[in-house]
């Protein structure tokens, strides 16, 4: 009985020993464990080092006087397929044989006795001339474009037909020389009454229809390139039916400034060399 106790009491001391063990080793393994996860665990980041992540660039902007300023467009705009282009006796397209490569015939009202080329304009911008034809239409107005597109030999043919009937002289106040003609971008049109009252005349700046469009015009895009008061500036006669398509950021702040795109240039030089410092455009 003795030597039984004697075994029984140290069977339990083993066995506790070997309780104790497991423990330590199983704490021991979770400790290896926990220590491997840490190890494997994305770094929190710091305070200083999301300080040092670079601001976000700031646009270019365009600033007219009397206008809210307005995204720069990221393009050059002395080419001739740039939507702020300026065509004019002193700035001619810098490309003489310039076709826009995107002319399509729009689906508004056209003279259909003219040409396919010269009902068309630029399809980019062709959702916001049907908006503003369709406005016009709304607000009871029955207009048609009258001319749009022109290559450099069609104003050719008009500008030596003008020449012919009135003089070089004064044909040039009322009609560009080819390569200094809006038209040839594919990004200006005339409006006439489908009637063609006072068509193409100054007399259809007092129709109702050409006070509406000399006053929402701007809403779609589209500028009154040749106003009545700006003639000295523009270096043509006053053509309230002569519309010149810029986007509808640039034609708000025109009409906000009451500015001409000829007066217009120097703004947009300036934020074209900025872009150019930045290298966005070349």
């Amino acid at each position: 009985m003795k030597s039984h106790g004697v075994w029984v009491y140290t069977t339990r001391i083993v066995y506790k020993k070997l309780l104790v063990v497991a423990l330590v080793v199983g704490i021991g393994g979770f400790a290896v464990l926990q220590t491997r996860t840490d190890k494997t665990a994305e770094p929190r980041q710091t305070n200083s080092a999301l300080s040092t992540k670079p601001a976000p660039k700031q646009s270019v902007q365009v600033v007219l006087p009397g206008a809210k300023p307005i995204p720069a467009l990221e393009e050059n705009y002395v080419q001739p397929a740039s939507l702020w282009v300026v065509v004019s006796k002193v700035h001619p397209l810098t490309d003489a044989q310039y076709v826009p490569s995107n002319l399509a015939v729009p689906a508004v009202k056209t003279r259909t006795d003219k040409s396919t080329a010269e009902q068309s304009l630029r399809a980019d911008i062709e959702p916001d001339a049907v908006a503003l034809f369709k406005a016009a239409q709304a607000a009871g107005h029955d207009v048609m474009l009258a001319s749009g597109y022109r290559s450099y030999e069609q104003q050719q043919v008009y500008f030596t037909n003008y020449s012919r009937l009135y003089g070089e002289e004064a044909a040039n106040k009322f009609s560009a020389r080819p390569g200094q003609s809006e038209h040839q971008t594919g990004l200006a049109f005339d409006v006439s009454l489908t009637s063609r009252a006072c068509y193409l005349e100054v007399c259809f700046g007092e129709t109702e229809a050409g006070k509406w469009f000399a006053a929402h015009s701007y809403e779609y895009g589209f500028i009154l390139r040749y106003p009545a008061d700006k003639i000295d500036i523009t270096q043509y006669q006053y053509e309230p039916w002569h519309f010149r398509y810029v986007g509808r950021d640039l034609a708000r702040a025109l009409h906000e400034s009451n500015l001409t795109l000829d007066e217009a240039y120097p703004y947009l030089q300036t934020a074209l060399a900025e872009l150019k410092n930045r290298g966005e455009v070349k």
